[in-house]
């Protein structure tokens, strides 16, 4: 299973208004590309947005309801109308996995217990701003929510296993793009 992240409006996100590089490369070698979803199987045709050709529409449409929800969250906001390009890393799937597993586990009593902890690391969407701690986001996407600058702080502040040295890489690569262009970045399955 390949798993993206993705640095982009959430609105873009949503909607599908967006081409990935996988998508790119399929039309350069004359292939389809083909998505499967809850309501069947489709090829998009050459330069068709993920969401369909109604996606750019569909956002601008969805913008104020989405800064309502996300007002609420009482966080600094940032500019989910921007039209920046998004930024596409694809990381190792088993290398994910075991940063994933380090990460929600913390050595107590002299390293000899283990507890599960919540970390920013493991969230699933991660916003360009700071707060303290991981919660769930209802709107616009059901995921864990992480801070950006927090993410990378903990990516910085441990040594992590061999196997997930490429997972932590991409994801340092991936949440930087996210502070840089102010954008949030989603883990994509």
């Amino acid at each position: 299973m390949a798993i993206d992240f993705m640095v982009m409006p959430l609105s873009r996100y949503v909607v599908g208004d967006f081409i990935t590089p996988l998508m790119r490369h399929a039309w350069e070698q004359g292939l389809p590309y083909g998505i499967v979803t809850a309501e069947g199987s489709c090829q998009l045709p050459k330069d068709v947005l993920f969401g369909g050709p109604d996606a750019p529409v569909l956002r601008q449409g969805a913008l104020p309801m989405l800064a309502e929800d996300l007002a609420a969250l009482r966080l600094p906001l940032w500019d989910e109308a921007t039209t920046a390009e998004p930024r596409f890393h694809r990381v190792d799937p088993a290398s994910y996995g075991v940063l994933m597993e380090a990460a929600s586990v913390q050595k107590t009593f002299f390293g000899l217990f283990n507890r599960t902890v919540i970390t920013h690391l493991t969230a699933g969407v991660f916003l360009p701003c700071d707060f303290e701690k991981p919660f769930d986001m209802t709107a616009p996407v059901e995921q864990q929510a992480g801070s950006v600058p927090r993410a990378l702080a903990e990516l910085e502040s441990r040594k992590w296993p061999e196997a997930a040295q490429s997972a932590v890489a991409t994801l340092r690569d991936t949440l930087k793009d996210a502070a840089e262009l102010k954008l949030s970045m989603v883990v994509d399955y």
